[in-house]
């Protein structure tokens, strides 16, 4: 017999060994996977339960005010970027690329108001749709219907929709100046955001009546008051 035929008939006669043994040890081990999944869900269950008690912890003046108002700025955020996609008009391009950034670069800055817990939760936490009305969002039929436009089409509706969003953001920086009192970066940022935002309204509202638009209604008096 040739000398490579045992070394053949080695390979031939172990492979099947070897199949056998891993499934012995797949099937070893699956005991061991079905005790620790109900285990793996208790511990799932306890951090999940720890961070519902964390999340009801009262937070700090400006982490009231973040909690509410990054949404809001997230949003704003949202239809900026669509809008620069599809404007015809170069100066409301760059307007719309400055809000995005802007408002981008506050909620980051807004986010360092919030305890950890709170930070990973945040982007999970949207207002209801009356709540969002009364603070002068979009509904998802609204940004759907930018989406849909292009050229002035769109650059008007995102006018209507940008100034009835800043004109909600109004009352909360004001509701925000009343409980952060204290002088430091927040209530600074908060100021800020009031002032920007008063004068890219008057902007807006000079840029739609150019395009021959009619501003959409709000009424700051719906403003919800949330308990804290």
């Amino acid at each position: 017999m040739p000398k490579r035929l045992p070394v053949l008939l080695g390979i031939f006669v172990t492979k099947p060994t070897c199949q056998a043994t891993t499934i012995s040890l797949m099937q070893s081990a699956a005991p061991a996977l079905h005790l620790r999944r109900p285990l793996l869900w208790g511990l799932l269950g306890l951090a999940l339960l720890a961070l519902g008690l964390l999340s009801a912890q009262p937070l700090s003046p400006e982490g009231r005010f973040a909690l509410k108002m990054i949404p809001h700025h997230a949003q704003a955020v949202e239809l900026a970027r669509i809008l620069e996609r599809r404007a015809a008009d170069q100066n409301l391009r760059y307007f719309a690329r400055d809000v995005a950034q802007t408002q981008q670069a506050q909620i980051n800055q807004m986010r360092g108001w919030l305890p950890w817990w709170r930070q990973l939760t945040i982007g999970l936490e949207r207002p209801g749709a009356q709540a969002a009305a009364a603070m002068g969002m979009a509904s998802a039929q609204e940004v759907a219907e930018l989406l849909a436009m292009q050229g002035p089409a769109a650059e008007t509706h995102f006018l209507q929709l940008m100034i009835r969003h800043h004109q909600g953001a109004l009352p909360m920086i004001e509701r925000g100046l009343a409980e952060v009192t204290s002088e430091g970066l927040p209530r600074r940022l908060i100021e800020a955001m009031g002032q920007s935002q008063a004068a890219e309204i008057q902007t807006m509202q000079r840029w739609l009546a150019e395009r021959g638009g009619q501003p959409l209604p709000f009424d700051p008096n719906a403003m919800p008051n949330h308990g804290h």
